[in-house]
């Protein structure tokens, strides 16, 4: 099934564009949260705010939609401003930008229980910038949650509508800020994770604020019962490819990394791990091993795949490609590979690589050769 060859046309629905369509079995609902760490002192805040995080849930949803559900935007209204301005794109067009998830839909009866995947965005990227994989990767089950990091990510948008900017920082960054930089967000992920699954009296206290959707309270919410947090998996892009590796060390619940073009740096380079990790990156460099810091790729001591997918640039691994094929000239320059096309790949790898670590689901030898159904991408390196 996860060979099938599919490409898609994108719609314009009024004034609504909308992101390639789910390729899964299931409907996808989002929701975003703040979650405040009181406990944890930002280290970035010029204030000495605690922690204070957004999140976005896509998870499946039940079929019905007879209460006109409305589908998400992908952007809140200050982070579409920011998006227009970083990608020079004419006023008001990334606010019209939309995903194929329900916004705050119930969450589907068979969803209980089903795999978590925490996902961490790339140095300087906001977590809304790749809505187009995440919420493809709930059609397929995932319940995926997703991370901004304040003050690395470009914009971070609340509920209240407080702003936070990134910090006036450009990679590479110094080593010692980026070693503070990468406990950050890995403390960030873990934070998230700890709060996940837990009861409405510990949600209350941790800080969890529903952004929308809050009436009924979290005890009759079933969306806080579907989380399996015994064991998850963690995907990150760039500096958060980085993070989602570094986590192997932090949490014995973490059993699986995918690391989406992201030079690997931290204590996991000096001691290793023996815990799976999946590679996706552009031909120009080896993903993991940053020429001047030490090559992380021997510290990967278990089962380890790296693979290139020719006609992809870095940015490539966010929703990029995507935002080419709908918006064409005006949009963004990611590469030679279709945005839908691209979200295939990694939805596919991606899924196929943590279903076998997490759920033990075979591969029939898919991750150990180069496929015929997906000719631009190339198996560089491997290692059991």
């Amino acid at each position: 099934m996860f060979l099938t060859v599919l490409f898609l046309i994108i719609p314009v629905v009024g004034t609504q564009v909308l992101l390639p369509e789910l390729t899964g079995p299931h409907n996808v609902g989002l929701r975003n949260l703040e979650l405040v760490d009181y406990d944890r002192v930002d280290p970035f805040s010029p204030f000495g705010s605690p922690r204070d995080l957004m999140v976005t849930l896509f998870y499946p949803t039940a079929d019905d939609f007879s209460g006109n559900i409305p589908l998400a935007p992908q952007f809140s209204p200050a982070v579409a401003s920011y998006v227009d301005d970083l990608l020079s794109l004419p006023t008001g067009t990334a606010a019209s930008l939309t995903t194929r998830a329900r916004l705050d839909a119930p969450v589907a009866d068979e969803a209980t229980g089903a795999p978590t995947l925490l996902f961490s965005h790339g140095f300087g990227f906001t977590r809304g910038l790749y809505s187009a994989l995440l919420q493809d990767l709930a059609s397929w089950g995932w319940i995926v949650v997703a991370v901004d990091h304040p003050y690395d990510a470009g914009i971070v948008e609340y509920p209240d509508g407080r702003i936070v900017r990134a910090r006036n920082w450009s990679w590479p960054l110094d080593p010692p800020l980026r070693g503070l930089a990468l406990d950050t967000r890995v403390a960030d992920l873990l934070f998230v994770l700890s709060k996940l699954g837990g009861g409405s009296e510990m949600r209350v206290k941790s800080g969890l604020r529903v952004q929308q959707g809050a009436e009924g309270g979290y005890e009759n919410d079933t969306l806080w019962h579907s989380f399996n947090i015994s064991r998850v998996v963690v995907l990150g892009h760039s500096f958060g490819g980085a993070t989602a590796v570094q986590t192997l060390l932090n949490s014995s619940a973490i059993v699986a990394a995918a690391d989406l073009d992201g030079f690997l740096y931290g204590p996991v380079v000096q001691s290793g791990t023996d815990k799976p990790v999946l590679v996706l990156g552009f031909p120009e460099h080896f993903a993991t091993d940053d020429p001047t810091a030490a090559p992380a790729w021997p510290a990967l001591l278990g089962w380890k795949r790296d693979f290139t997918v020719v006609g992809t640039v870095h940015e490539s691994y966010s929703d990029y490609s995507v935002f080419a094929d709908i918006l064409g000239d005006e949009g963004p320059k990611a590469g030679t590979i279709p945005g839908t096309r691209m979200v295939q790949i990694m939805r596919t790898y991606i899924d196929v690589f943590f279903r076998k670590f997490l759920l033990g689901v075979g591969d029939d030898g898919f991750l150990n050769i180069n496929s015929s159904s997906f000719p631009e991408v190339l198996l560089r390196r491997s290692g059991e």
